[in-house]
């Protein structure tokens, strides 16, 4: 294996020479799927220490987006950047290996005289701060006891606070440094986030680069992409050259120096193959080993894929989303072949098309979710969060958008959340809920409708949106599906009318129902019923669209709002966990002709995603404001462009963030846990702190990016703008609508 990384090196170096002498570009053929540039806010610093410079894009990863982590504003004062704090500041970093450190914090004292810190829940000796009116630097020593490999938390906790603009500030942060113990007296001067980008001019040629001292390291957390190669053209300012190393790491795997070599006062270009990375989750160092004055120079360090013609696809003329309510992924065999569940239809369906192995709900339960899959918009933004709330008038709907391009618009809809009463009838020219309207609810009946109108209006573009309940409580399959998967006879305390009410007070705390093993396997082999039924009724829906001629040119999503638990974690139903059972729901798309047959796509995406990739396949202008990302480069296995990963809420004490194999559960205390998708996809086993500390790190950076962002629609840039937020209505809860909505299983 050395000998291979020998070879490899000193071909790469060949290929940053021969730029100059033969006038071969290294980057030919080449596009760049990641610019590591624009992410320097996403790189951790390391000169002298690992630097946080707080009022900067760099400090979101490091303070959970600032959310409820204490952090409360930022501000600027001549050349300093800075960020305030009410009575405790949380801070997250990483440490490499147990070892005895020093926080360096430099900070202004407002309403407080003393710092008490923590580092990992271990109370650490308390700091005086000084009187004065400007900054000060402050140590506090972090025994090595207490560091761990990979993230440690460090908790800022203060004495006092004073107003400052409303707010009550303790101290404001300038940055903080961590630093080994050893050799911290000779450190260089913290770099600043703005200055971290400049022109360097080396020879006759000046570039735009991250110019950190000769012995800095760069450090990025990043998924690798498919056929991915590392570019970057390095230089080093002032007299003689400066030894340099690009070396990855991913978890549970030794570091690989992949790239070293001598900066010189020329710039060089070099590639480096990934390939043996695709798919992974790595942290990349660009180190230096230099001494002296001048810079390191690094330019243009991104992922880069081969070039791609952009897709060209013929437009979809008509487009039908199936929101199965209630469905759980792992309920069908394309998503867990070990299921029991019979669907033929589906899996014709999928044999068809693309399915997305690991699509994220947004939130755990109708509301949310279905605004999210209608409006391309994040539940923080729309804020459909309460059985009260409703989507305003200023909302646009994707039925609004395709009606204002020419198309006829219907939803046939039975679920009552997604209902007039909560906004959600913008944009039909007709609207049916079911419920509303004291109609069937009957999978074959909501189908039958919309057959009925496609039928009418398959002369011309069309949008048909329909939300079947069948698999949602109450559980009442005919007897035949119900021996399909539980054929022996039950006189216990489920019954098929009964399974809401029961659902509802089995999840109570403490439970005012208990199910034992039989009843469990009476509940489950009613839901399975259910799915299967509905399955028969989708296929007979299909064939309708295949004798009307509509197949090969009408773009069919198929997906849920969330799944069910069924004691998985403790519990029943839906709306109360962001466990698996319930934010993994299928996602299919099918496009005869121009979407794959049988494709299969293992990146995480959401459901929020699915306007957008809707408007591309039919050739129309994208909804403005949309926060969600087209999914059709995925569907012809080309990478993304944008970190592969699904953001999901509970109310405003939950915080997701899925990627392609991890999983982080952010709590309202900041607790957190993170679960192994591949080994453990029920996830049953939450994982040490310790575990996965590059997987962690790049999780709760992305999180803390996306959640301090103002702009979710571009939450990956630095510079932030402001972004859509609906403002909150709340519809008239009458009681009519909450009967309606209690024959669901809700409880108002």
């Amino acid at each position: 294996m050395r000998l291979f990384l020998v070879v490899l090196t000193t071909l790469t170096l060949a290929i940053g020479c021969s730029r100059s002498e033969r006038r071969t570009d290294p980057f030919a053929g080449l596009q760049t799927q990641t610019d590591l540039t624009k992410l320097r806010h996403l790189a951790e610093v390391h000169d002298g220490g690992w630097f946080i410079d707080f009022g900067t894009p760099a400090q979101a990863k490091y303070t959970v987006g600032d959310w409820r982590s204490g952090w409360i504003g930022r501000g600027v004062d001549g050349d300093t950047t800075y960020a305030q704090v009410g009575m405790r500041g949380r801070v997250y970093f990483a440490a490499d290996q147990p070892e005895a450190l020093v926080a360096r914090i430099r900070l202004r004292p407002h309403g407080t005289k003393a710092l008490t810190p923590y580092l990992n829940n271990a109370q650490l000796a308390s700091v005086h701060l000084g009187q004065g009116d400007g900054f000060g630097e402050y140590e506090v020593p972090l025994p090595k006891e207490h560091v761990k490999p990979g993230e440690n938390y460090l908790l800022l906790t203060f004495g006092g606070t004073t107003p400052i603009d409303g707010k009550d500030v303790s101290v404001a942060v300038d940055s903080i440094s961590i630093q080994s113990t050893e050799g911290r007296a000779d450190s260089p001067p913290a770099p600043s986030y703005d200055a971290m980008l400049a022109k360097v001019r080396l020879g006759e040629e000046e570039r735009e680069a991250i110019a950190l001292s000769r012995r800095s390291t760069l450090r990025y957390h990043v998924l690798v992409p498919s056929r991915g190669t590392f570019g970057v053209g390095v230089g080093s300012e002032g007299e003689g050259e400066t030894s340099f190393a690009v070396e990855i790491t991913a978890d549970g795997q030794p570091s690989v120096e992949v790239l070293t070599g001598v900066a010189t006062s020329s710039w060089t270009d070099h590639t480096v193959d990934l390939s043996r990375f695709a798919g992974q989750v790595v942290r990349i160092d660009l180190r230096g080993a230099g001494q002296g004055e001048g810079r390191l120079a690094w330019n243009a360090p991104r992922l880069l894929v081969p070039e791609a013609a952009p897709p060209s696809l013929e437009p979809a003329k008509n487009v039908v989303v199936l929101v199965i309510d209630t469905l759980r992924a792992d309920k069908l065999k394309p998503f867990n072949p070990q299921s029991r569940v019979s669907t033929p239809s589906v899996e014709r369906f999928v044999s068809e098309g693309v399915v997305f192995e690991l699509a994220q709900s947004p939130e755990n339960w109708t509301k949310p979710s279905v605004a999210s899959i209608l409006t391309g918009l994040h539940p923080q933004t729309h804020q459909q969060k309460t059985g009260e709330s409703a989507l305003p008038s200023s909302a646009l709907l994707l039925s609004e958008h395709l009606q204002d391009q020419g198309f006829s618009t219907g939803s046939f809809i039975a679920n009552g959340y997604v209902s007039d009463r909560f906004g959600f009838d913008q944009g039909w020219d007709d609207y049916s809920n079911y419920i509303r309207e004291g109609g069937s609810t009957e999978a074959k009946d909501v189908f039958d409708e919309a057959g009925n109108w496609i039928e009418q209006h398959k002369d011309g573009r069309f949008f048909a949106y329909i939300q079947t309940i069948d698999p949602h409580v109450p559980y009442d399959p005919p007897g035949e599906f119900v021996r399909m998967y539980d054929a022996s006879e039950y006189s216990g305390q489920v019954r098929p009318r009964m399974t809401g009410d029961l659902l509802e007070k089995a999840k109570r705390r403490p439970p005012e129902v208990v199910f034992d093993d039989r009843d469990k396997r009476r509940i489950a082999a009613l839901h399975d019923g259910e799915i299967t039924q509905h399955d028969q009724f989708f296929g007979a829906f299909l064939d309708r669209l295949s004798q009307l001629g509509l197949a090969e040119d009408t773009l069919i999503v198929v997906t849920s709002d969330h799944g069910e638990e069924f004691d998985d974690h403790g519990s029943w139903g839906h709306g109360h966990s962001v466990y698996q059972e319930l934010l993994h729901v299928p996602l299919m798309f099918r496009l005869p002709g121009r979407l794959p047959s049988g494709g299969r796509v293992s990146d995480a995406v959401s459901t929020m995603d699915i306007s957008s990739t809707v408007t591309e396949l039919l050739g129309v202008p994208g909804m403005p404001a949309n926060e969600g990302h087209p999914l059709v480069n995925l569907m012809l296995g080309e990478p993304s462009t944008h970190p592969a990963v699904a953001f999901s809420d509970f109310q405003d004490d939950r915080r997701v963030i899925t990627t392609r194999t991890q999983k982080l559960i952010l709590r309202g205390n900041l607790t957190s846990t993170l679960f192994d998708l591949q080994a453990d996809p029920g996830e049953a086993n939450q994982l040490d702190p310790t575990a996965f500390p590059i997987g962690r790190r790049y999780a709760r950076m992305l999180l803390g990016q996306f959640l301090g962002a103002s702009d979710r629609a571009d939450w990956l840039s630095a510079e932030q703008k402001s972004g859509t937020r609906l403002e909150r209505e709340d519809a008239q809860m009458d009681e009519t609508i909450r009967d309606q909505l209690r024959a669901l299983g809700y409880a108002h």
